[in-house]
């Protein structure tokens, strides 16, 4: 699969996606079904361009089809902030022509935060169907980098 990378340089290392990393991710563990191709363009930053309302591990572009926001926020100070969240995410998703917006949670503690987070989510008038929310274990989200090698 040949894919077109954005390449990140964060802390003086220049990172690039791991696309096998990024594609499982996707497909096994926030249940998208993307076709192959989509995955020939993957765009992830750390932080958030897209989002403000709420600190972001980082945000994942994918295939011009999939906006995806990694957060750790304690659910305790985002779920208060969850409908700014998902307002600026659809904002994002449909300003750049996406597909989805997906939000991302993880936490120690998904058993009993996810419930908290997706009652107020429920709740939001302004949701879509195009519009969804994963609470993960911290260890289900990955490492979505390699480190590139060093050209001299």
């Amino acid at each position: 699969m040949l894919a077109r990378l954005c390449v990140i340089e964060y802390m003086g290392q220049e990172s690039v996606p791991n696309v096998q990393v990024v594609t499982r991710f996707v497909r096994e563990v926030i249940g998208c079904n993307c076709p192959d191709e989509v995955f020939r363009h993957i765009e992830i930053q750390r932080g958030s361009s897209a989002v403000k309302a709420c600190s972001a591990d980082c945000e994942l572009r994918i295939g011009g089809r999939l906006l995806i926001l990694v957060t750790s926020e304690p659910v305790s100070r985002l779920s208060p902030r969850l409908a700014e969240v998902i307002a600026e995410g659809k904002r994002a998703r449909d300003e750049s022509k996406f597909n989805r917006f997906q939000l991302v949670v993880q936490t120690e503690n998904p058993d009993r935060e996810s419930e908290q987070l997706v009652q107020a989510f429920e709740s939001l008038s302004h949701k879509d169907e195009r519009t969804h929310l994963h609470v993960l274990p911290k260890g289900d989200v990955a490492n979505f980098f390699s480190h590139a090698p060093h050209t001299d």
